[in-house]
């Protein structure tokens, strides 16, 4: 858990990520090649406001650089991240004083600290067990993580997931579990059918 009200670099993109998620980034311009320094040196997060296509959003994803993968002849790298919470922007400035890169206010959440019900704990199981033709020992512990994790949400649907209610969440969930489980079902029954022929 971190302190509310801190000051972090700042790094919008489309890109919104949840508790526990991990990517990979591509840093090329001299300002964000400067923010990873930065957060290397003092090991600090930065953070990723959501950027749409039309406008900037206000919720945001916490990270810390997990790892430097390739460094490019151009002074461009690859950086692995991780998400360790999300954020609401309170403040936001083009550029830090002193820096090359934005910087902002920013206050921490914690919106999934809620348990799944026995509904939404079932339909993952069949979920996962469809799609992967495995038996549920090799399940992961569930929780929202894992679930969202399953689903492979486009980052749309995880900003709105975020903003809901504890349980709407759920509901959420548990409508996109149906409606997947059925496309899975279908997908694996083309299949069947192919390989018949």
């Amino acid at each position: 858990m971190r302190y509310n009200n801190e000051i972090i670099g700042l790094f919008p993109l489309r890109l919104f990520l949840l508790e526990g998620e991990s990517t990979k980034l591509h840093i090329y311009e001299p300002k964000y090649l400067q923010l990873i320094s930065d957060c290397l040196r003092y090991d600090r997060p930065f953070g990723i406001p959501y950027q749409s296509r039309v406008k900037l959003h206000e919720y945001g994803s916490v990270v810390m650089v997990k790892s430097i993968g390739k460094k490019y002849k151009d002074g461009s790298i690859d950086v692995i991240v991780e998400c360790i919470q999300n954020f609401k922007v309170k403040s936001f400035e083009a550029q830090k004083e002193g820096k090359l890169y934005p910087a902002g206010e920013v206050n921490y959440l914690n919106n999934f600290k809620i348990l799944p019900n026995r509904e939404l704990v079932d339909l993952a199981e069949n979920y996962y067990k469809l799609l992967f033709n495995k038996e549920l020992d090799t399940f992961p512990e569930i929780d929202f993580s894992s679930i969202i994790n399953l689903l492979s949400l486009e980052e749309e649907e995880k900003l709105k997931l975020f903003k809901y209610p504890p349980n709407k969440k759920v509901q959420f969930l548990i409508h996109k579990l149906k409606y997947m489980s059925i496309l899975v079902h279908k997908e694996k029954l083309v299949e069947h059918q192919y390989h018949l022929n």
